[in-house]
């Protein structure tokens, strides 16, 4: 009986400390994912100032067409 609580307290411990090193893939896992999350919305950031820039660009072209085509 000694034997057995012996082996579970072992196992229980070496279970520990291996846990103890298992946790650091995790951080680096969601440093990642934060990394990634941050350069999509700042990809996104940038389309979103391009497309507005086109949009202004293609009204102007409007007005100015309309403007000719009324002479």
């Amino acid at each position: 009986m000694i034997y057995a609580i012996a082996a579970i307290i072992t196992i229980a411990v070496v279970l520990l400390i291996i846990s103890l090193f298992v946790g650091d893939r995790f951080e680096e896992m969601e440093s990642q994912m934060e990394q990634l999350s941050i350069t999509t919305m700042q990809d996104t950031q940038q389309l979103k100032k391009k497309v507005k820039v086109l949009e202004e660009e293609l009204l102007a072209d409007d007005f100015s067409n309309n403007s000719v085509h009324k002479r």
